[in-house]
């Protein structure tokens, strides 16, 4: 379903850097209205900041449009439920939920630990599944407004995936199995909501560069990958900012890893092969 993103009211989670702090930008762009989270709030302070000056229209003193930041750990229920009375209360309600939060964490499967294996589900699938559950009520809200329908704002979930949680990649076993949830809880949000007019994008990326390997959770192992270019975060939001207006389900923005889910899907013994080459 294609949308009009200007005058959407959204969540996005993880927007302290990377692809979150990118898509603020990109979003800022279009004039929606946003709550933005993360647990570093001297990183959401300067992002809002720098917001607030390069656009007139989130003015804090004269602008009409709003950028509100919520400090705190998104695997914390109270976390969690302070976003929704945020968007809630001072936006009015919610059309767009961006679910970026993520961390990742490389090793080989036997050498992963205990605590890596919960934290990085809880990051990456739990908290994203909660997140979601206390969205859908406003969601739906959104889909039932007829002033909505008039403006072509129509309400969206974005879930930030991984091309790893289309294709299990040696090191990468915990948070390949995490996204792989994803993109199996994404398909089944996207047939269960669409009676109530809700899309759903699933967001596959490859290399990023990004702060990712330099905050892993773990990192005992990596695979010896053959040298490729990283696309820049503004590169991805782009793609997704553009996936949102066109109504995409699923989008890769990332050459090499579309090349590696093609081959997966249609020559996965080759692929498999391939993958053993980089134990």
């Amino acid at each position: 379903m294609k949308r009009i993103l200007t005058g959407s009211k959204v969540i996005i989670t993880g927007a302290s850097s990377g692809i979150g702090a990118a898509l603020v930008g990109e979003l800022a762009k279009e004039g929606v209205d946003m709550v933005i989270t993360a647990r570093r709030g001297d990183r959401l302070n300067e992002i809002v900041a720098k917001i607030q000056d390069d656009y007139n229209d989130y003015s804090p003193t004269n602008g009409i449009k709003k950028i509100i930041s919520v400090v705190g750990d998104i695997t914390d229920e109270a976390v969690r439920g302070q976003i929704i009375e945020t968007v809630r209360d001072k936006l009015g309600g919610l059309d767009i939920l961006i679910n970026n939060a993520g961390v990742g964490a490389t090793s080989l499967i036997e050498a992963t630990k205990r605590d890596t294996l919960r934290w990085i589900f809880e990051v990456n699938f739990f908290s994203l599944f909660e997140m979601t559950q206390l969205a859908i009520p406003l969601l739906k809200e959104s889909a039932a407004s007829e002033v909505n329908k008039k403006l072509k704002i129509y309400p969206m979930i974005i879930n930030l995936s991984s091309i790893v949680g289309l294709r299990g990649v040696p090191h990468y076993g915990v948070y390949g199995a995490a996204k792989f949830a994803v993109n199996g809880l994404s398909e089944t949000m996207r047939a269960e909501l669409k009676q109530h007019g809700i899309d759903v994008l699933t967001v596959c990326p490859g290399t990023t560069a990004t702060e990712f390997f330099d905050v892993l959770y773990q990192s005992s192992s990596a695979p010896s990958m053959p040298i490729h270019t990283a696309v820049t975060p503004e590169y991805v939001a782009g793609r997704i900012v553009n996936a949102m207006k066109r109504g995409k389900h699923k989008i890769i923005p990332y050459f090499q890893a579309v090349i590696l889910d093609y081959l997966n899907r249609f020559f996965p013994r080759f692929t498999d092969w391939i993958m053993t080459k980089y134990v």
